[in-house]
């Protein structure tokens, strides 16, 4: 057994005559029996709310303000709805995932995805990645046009070139518009090269050079400071040298000469010192002299430097950048400027590649459409023999395959699933058949006929037995079994030949005080089962026709 993701647990509390039940799912096929008026629908009632239908104040019980509902789900196969709780930042790191309302009589509903609050929207999005109900019209996928245009390509294997299909009509629709913004903008276009073209004169009229700044900076630092410089090393050149102040290089040369008459050895050290420090002060000494030498203050070229510093601030201020990056931004507005100018070539050059790329479209939407074409006609047949095991031999599908006005990225034709329940009766959407269980025979054709292609791990089944008996009842029971081969079915029953074939089996009771929900052991399910065929008394008979039919659907 293979399933997309599957229910395991669903606790319903205070929800209209369920006080509080809760019970354990297990794969397979699950049957919901019990007296008509029990509350058997509550079940399907208590996941269609989990997966987004409209809350009404009135469903909340007596015993409190509010009525909670929860299932979990088991994701270990179950890529859509784990991405989709990734894309909504929602914890999806353990195999299973909660899903939560509460439904409260006074404000609106909540709702939790692994407990993180959502809206009904995001609800319904999720749910319907793991939950597929055929009751009420408005919680079956197969009611809308996607999924039943998904459902075609997957059982005409035609998916992985729907994909492609579509991939090729958003390259085409990306070209067409980035052509028709560049024709929209031909004014503007115009406007920004006349101005790019004077901030690219500016600009180049600056002629700013890597690493000018920095130097600039580095030179007016020293000619603005120049004169105060060479008056200091003057100074300081004075004192090194001058004899007449008693200090500086003369005062240590007299000061060596003394120490050379020493004889005694424990000044040596204190001689070499000497000799050291002579050396360093005769070195700075000529050092100061090349200094004054070569340097002078040069007003002129303190003026150049400040105004060429003043030009490059004012374009940077002007830009609102650094000087250091108007270089770069040189480069920029010229690459910008050579794309708009290029941009009328652009234009006729986007045309030939909106040809080609509508080419391709077309080239695969026609060859989807021809696959597409075999798989109707396939599926068709298919689903009006399951029909007819089902009870409805006037009954048949028409799989619709019209021509979209404009081009798709869903191909040349919209896929539409249309039903006749009777001869001579026009085609109608399934969304236009009256009876619950007409619809749900329907769907449960169709899904057995594309067995292997669902999307969801759990379907639900409620009506899908009303108007039927005997043989068809049996029937259906075995394509619901053969069907929970691939998904988890939970179907809720009135007929025994039906709930014989279930894997697993609850009863719903009700006494004065409140609706219970039971697991069956299979003495139990003989039991019920034989209930059910045989009305208010049990009879040996029905007894041992309830065994036969359990061991009968065992061994399919």
């Amino acid at each position: 057994m293979t399933t997309v993701a599957m229910l395991t647990h669903l606790s319903i509390k205070n929800l209209a005559v369920v006080d509080s039940i809760s019970i354990e799912i297990a794969p397979g096929m699950t049957v919901v029996t019990g007296e008509t008026g029990v509350g058997k629908s509550l079940v399907v009632d208590g996941l269609a709310l989990l997966m987004g239908q409209r809350a009404e104040s009135h469903l909340v019980g007596q015993a409190s303000n509010k009525a909670e509902l929860c299932g979990i789900f088991l994701l270990d196969q179950a890529p859509l709805a784990r991405a989709w709780l990734a894309e909504h930042d929602v914890d999806n790191s353990d195999s299973e995932v909660v899903v939560r309302r509460v439904i409260n009589t006074e404000g609106p509903s909540r709702a939790f995805i692994n407990g993180t609050p959502m809206t009904l929207a995001q609800l319904k999005s999720f749910s319907e990645s793991l939950l597929d109900i055929h009751a009420q019209h408005e919680h079956q996928a197969l009611l809308k046009r996607d999924s039943q245009r998904q459902l075609l390509d997957e059982f005409a294997a035609v998916t992985p070139l729907a994909e492609n299909v579509a991939a090729l009509f958003e390259a085409w629709s990306a070209l067409q518009a980035k052509q028709s913004a560049l024709i929209a903008s031909q004014k503007d276009r115009a406007d920004r090269i006349g101005f790019l073209e004077y901030q690219l004169e500016e600009l180049t009229k600056l002629d700013l050079q890597p690493g000018e700044v920095s130097a600039l900076d580095t030179e007016l630092l020293q000619l603005a400071n120049a004169d105060e410089n060479l008056s200091f090393a003057q100074q300081a050149q004075r004192l090194i040298s001058e004899d007449d102040t008693g200090g500086g290089l003369g005062a240590l040369q007299s000061a060596r000469l003394a120490l050379g008459k020493v004889t005694d050895p424990n000044l040596g050290a204190a001689r070499d010192q000497l000799d050291q420090s002579l050396l360093q002060i005769e070195e700075l000494n000529r050092d100061l002299l090349r200094y004054l030498d070569v340097s002078q203050a040069d007003p002129q070229r303190l003026q150049w430097v400040e105004h060429r510093m003043q030009q490059i601030h004012d374009i940077s201020r002007k830009h609102r950048c650094p000087p250091e990056q108007l270089i770069a931004l040189h480069a920029t507005l010229s690459d910008e400027l050579a794309q708009l100018s290029d941009s009328d070539a652009a234009v006729e050059t986007l045309s030939d590649d909106i040809q080609t790329a509508k080419n391709n479209w077309e080239a695969e939407a026609t060859r989807l459409s021809k696959k597409r074409a075999k798989g109707k006609a396939k599926i068709e047949t298919a689903v009006k023999n399951l029909l007819t095991q089902m009870g409805m031999s006037n009954a048949r599908l028409e799989v619709s395959l019209a021509p979209y006005a404009q081009p798709s990225r869903f191909g040349q034709e919209e896929t539409t699933f249309l039903i006749a329940t009777n001869p001579g009766q026009t085609p109608q959407p399934l969304n236009k058949i009256a009876s619950g269980g007409e619809l749900s025979r329907i769907s449960l054709a169709i899904q057995v006929a594309t067995l292997g292609t669902s999307a969801v791990g759990t379907i639900i089944f409620d009506e899908v037995d009303v108007g039927i008996g005997g043989g068809v009842a049996q029937t259906v029971g075995a394509l619901l079994r053969t069907l929970s081969a691939q998904a988890q079915v939970l179907c809720v029953t009135h007929l025994g030949q039906v709930a014989a074939q279930g894997h697993n089996h609850f009863k719903v009771t009700k006494d004065a005080n409140a609706t219970a929900i039971e697991l069956l052991s299979d003495s139990g399910r003989v039991a019920e089962i034989a209930r059910m065929l045989s009305g208010i008394e049990i009879t040996k008979k029905s007894l041992a026709h309830a065994r036969e039919m359990m061991m009968t659907a065992q061994s399919i």
